[in-house]
Formats: structure tokens, sequence, C-alpha cells
């Protein structure tokens, strides 16, 4: 099973980790299907766009827009809620197995997607604690496979989608423990939410538990 991570232990041997995905905090179950497209205004979202290297079908570019939609009502949400979002970074694509790691790389090789999108949102409260927001909205041609990609992603240590803090971002170096993740399946689409806070102080380890219950 390919780690998702390695660290150095108390004897100074390097291990590989296999992060856990949590269900004690359900994460943005109605932002991954169900949120409302369309949701009017920008304000106080620095929208950043990641240009993506695919998507040259029709059907890809609609999925992507409404998806950017998505994530932005996700944003606005969360600014609703009382929070400072400072960052939204998106990008699509319809290489798959280019963004992902693990064990899910291997399947979406075997097993192309139709597209993919995603957003990561970065999140501040007035003590300059941080918390991102992954989502990833994958695209597959047919039930039967997003169906399949759904357990695997939902299994502990199989990888996942790449999140756009690893591929674009100051925050690269931050890695998603699976704490706050929830996913769900609409007929062929499989999205996945994640909340990570950046460090692990007592404020902003609250702050991630507020931002999961504010996209939910």
């Amino acid at each position: 099973m390919a780690p998702d991570d390695f660290f150095t232990d108390d004897k100074g041997r390097v291990r590989p980790r296999h992060n856990p995905k949590g269900k004690a905090v359900a994460v943005a179950v109605a932002v991954a299907v169900a949120v409302a497209v369309g949701a009017g205004g920008t304000a106080g979202v620095a929208g950043t766009s990641a240009a993506g290297g695919g998507g040259s079908a029709g059907s890809a570019k609609s999925i992507s827009r409404a998806r950017d939609r998505d994530s932005l009502d996700a944003a606005l949400r969360l600014e609703r809620k009382g929070l400072r979002v400072t960052s939204r970074l998106t990008s699509d694509d319809d290489d798959c197995a280019a963004h992902s790691y693990g064990e899910v790389q291997a399947f979406l090789r075997h097993q192309p997607c139709a597209a993919l999108f995603r957003a990561l949102i970065e999140v501040r409260d007035n003590r300059r604690n941080v918390v991102l927001v992954a989502i990833a909205w994958v695209e597959m041609p047919a039930p039967s496979e997003a169906r399949q990609l759904k357990e695997l992603v939902d299994a502990d240590g199989t990888g996942n989608v790449t999140e756009l803090s690893r591929e674009h971002w100051r925050y690269r170096h931050v890695r998603f423990t699976g704490e706050y993740y929830e996913s769900v399946r609409d007929d062929t689409t499989v999205v996945n939410v994640q909340a990570q806070p950046v460090g692990r102080t007592a404020g902003v380890v609250a702050l991630a538990e507020i931002v999961a219950s504010a996209v939910r």
C-alpha cells in the first residue's frame, strides 16, 4: 500500500505514514453535491485560477464552470458564518492520474476520469489561525467506475486526488490528515472534501471544527 507521507520516529528511522480518513466530523456533504449553483457576489473572496492542462470537451468545460460556482458558494457560506475567506484557488483538468497519488492514482491510470475540478479555500480568524479546505470533484465515465473510486478514496492509506496546496501554493508542505474528511457520490461524480488546520495549536484546531461545521 503506497504511503501518503513519511515521518521520522523517535529512533531516527524514516517510516511511511498512512493518513486516516476520519468520519468524526462530517465535512461539506452539502457543498460536495447539493450546494446552490450560481450564488451571486464575490465580496471578500480573493479568487485565483490555476490553469488546468485539459478539459477540451465542451461537457468538461461546463462541468468545471459549475464546480467553480459550487466552490464560490462554499466560500460565501463560510463568510456568512463570520469567517474570513482570504483566498480561493481553483483548477480544472481531464487527467486525474497526473493529479492524484497512491492507489487512487493507479486506479485512475487504468480507468481514466472524464473531468476533474479542484478547489482550495483558505480560511482565517482574527487570531491569524489558518485552515485550508480542499474540494475535489471527479467525473467518471460510468456510475460503476464512480462507485469503485469512492470506495477506494474512502479507505485509509489509499491516497487521494492531489490537493491544490501541494502543487501551486505556499502551503505545499501542509499534508491533509483526513481527520476532517467526507465524500459523496452523485451518479458519475465523486466528491471529497477535507479541512486541514495549518499547525496544531488549540486555536487552529477549534477553527477547523468551526469550518467543518460551517460548510457541511
